[in-house]
């Protein structure tokens, strides 16, 4: 189709199809020597921080007790599942373990100019898949930059399905069906059909489930590592969706009110949507840190306020978007997440940087709940367009009637306020040393390979295992 002939309309659906077929061509011509270095280390970056964020939840029960059942009924294979030992699967059930895993804790990577995590629904199909076909780190590399820039086309073309649809169910199967679609090096034809398979795939969970602490909202992304395998699958047998079935599912059923369809293709090759993703301090909803990073301002002139007794109000300033997380009586892990009043508390009682605040004992600690009811939101007028547009804004209201405040525009780690290398590197080996203490360093071999081309041929086999050296 040429210039002359495509469809002005954002929402036609066949400029949908036309510059998703784009998309394909480019993903599919794409060589890891074609992407920037910059992007690269980026890439290598983001890998080692969601393998530690997948780490990071081994122990929490659920995850625990699915990653038993899973041990117990494999018969063991070349993809590792990122526990203790790392134990070898199968393909799938690795997947599938280290799928439930990756966002449990939220400590992945994301992507803010429009919600999406396509790191965490992508690598762990790519990671086990190329273990069981003893892929190269480079093919592996290659395939993580191409689910991330297709996945977050894919929510800037769609973004009107927010606040309704959480982006791990929406986007779930296009990120892991990009990425095994690249590792297995698909042609165009059969890449684009796997995607149209995939759209018509996705969970649409509501993004209500998290604020509530439902916890199959964990499950999403291994459920898109199951069914973007599917699809892959499916396409090699000439069995996948319609060039515009993208458009019916996101706007005609989804319910976004326009598809950008322009998104899908614009500055391919030029813009790196991987080199503007984030990487997390703290283990809660991105919505919360501006928050939290105020709030930890305030108390570090005051630290005798640390423990809230001297508090008898925190009023949190922000977004209208972020004024969806008020539950102040979270009855799930997932639920504190996700929850501001929880966040404020668990940072006044025990500091910001307590590893231990979202996860499963915090739910019954005496002082985070006794601090919880004490939290008020109020919307912030006047946001910012991104990358300014998660501000928080915290008054702490003392009880003898004065009152402290502090605003922050932007999070730390944030697209705004990116975070150095080492303090990424730091989280890296904290979240890592008890179960994989090689995990640090085969993220900075990564990346020094990376920094260069032509790349020296690594085994991915091999460089997972010096994890567990």
């Amino acid at each position: 189709m040429s210039a002359a002939t495509l469809p002005s309309a954002g929402s036609d659906a066949a400029a949908v199809a036309h510059h998703f077929r784009l998309l394909c061509e480019w993903a599919c011509a794409l060589e890891l020597a074609d992407v920037p270095a910059p992007a690269r280390l980026k890439a290598a970056l983001v890998l080692g921080d969601n393998i530690a964020a997948i780490m990071s939840a081994a122990e929490e029960p659920e995850v625990k007790a699915y990653h038993q059942r899973l041990i117990d009924s494999d018969a063991g294979g070349a993809a590792t599942l990122f526990t203790t030992g790392g134990p070898g699967l199968s393909l799938m059930n690795a997947a599938l373990g280290n799928g439930l895993a990756v966002t449990w804790n939220e400590l992945d990577d994301g992507y803010t100019r429009t919600a999406v995590h396509p790191g965490a629904l992508s690598q762990p199909l790519i990671l086990a898949a190329a273990q069981a076909h003893d892929h190269s780190l480079e093919e592996v590399m290659r395939a993580t930059v191409v689910a991330y820039e297709v996945g977050t086309r894919f929510a800037r073309a769609w973004p009107g399905t927010l606040p309704r649809i959480h982006p791990h169910g929406a986007y779930n199967t296009i990120c892991a069906a990009a990425g095994l679609a690249s590792l297995r090096r698909l042609p165009p034809a059969t890449f684009m059909s796997a995607l149209t398979a995939a759209a018509t795939l996705v969970s649409p969970g509501p993004y209500s489930y998290p604020i509530q602490g439902a916890l199959v909202r964990n499950a999403w992304p291994a459920a898109g590592a199951w069914l973007g395998a599917f699809a892959c699958d499916m396409a090699e047998l000439g069995i996948g969706g319609t060039p515009d079935g993208a458009f019916d599912v996101y706007q005609t059923i989804l319910g976004a009110p326009q598809s950008l369809a322009e998104e899908l293709s614009a500055n391919l090759g030029q813009e790196w949507t991987i080199a503007e993703g984030y990487h997390k301090l703290y283990g809660a909803c991105h919505h919360t840190h501006a928050a939290m990073e105020a709030l930890e301002s305030i108390l570090h002139p005051h630290p005798h306020l640390r423990g809230g007794q001297a508090v008898q109000e925190l009023t949190v300033h922000c977004s209208k978007m972020a004024m969806n997380f008020s539950n102040a009586q979270p009855q799930t892990t997932l639920a504190a997440k996700f929850s501001i009043p929880h966040a404020m508390a668990a940072t006044l009682a025990h500091g910001a940087a307590e590893p231990s605040n979202f996860l499963d004992p915090s739910l019954s600690d005496p002082l985070i709940a006794q601090l919880r009811p004490r939290v008020r939101l109020v919307e912030l007028p006047g946001i910012k367009p991104w990358p300014y547009d998660r501000p928080a804004k915290v008054t702490l209201t003392l009880t003898d009637g004065s009152q402290l405040e502090h605003t922050c525009e932007a999070a730390l780690g944030s697209p705004a306020r990116p975070l150095e290398l080492e303090p990424v590197l730091a989280k890296i080996a904290q979240l890592s040393q008890p179960m994989a203490p090689g995990l640090h360093d085969a993220v900075v071999h990564l990346r020094a390979h990376m920094a260069q081309a032509p790349f020296p041929a690594l085994s991915l086999r091999e460089w997972v295992r010096s994890f567990y050296a």
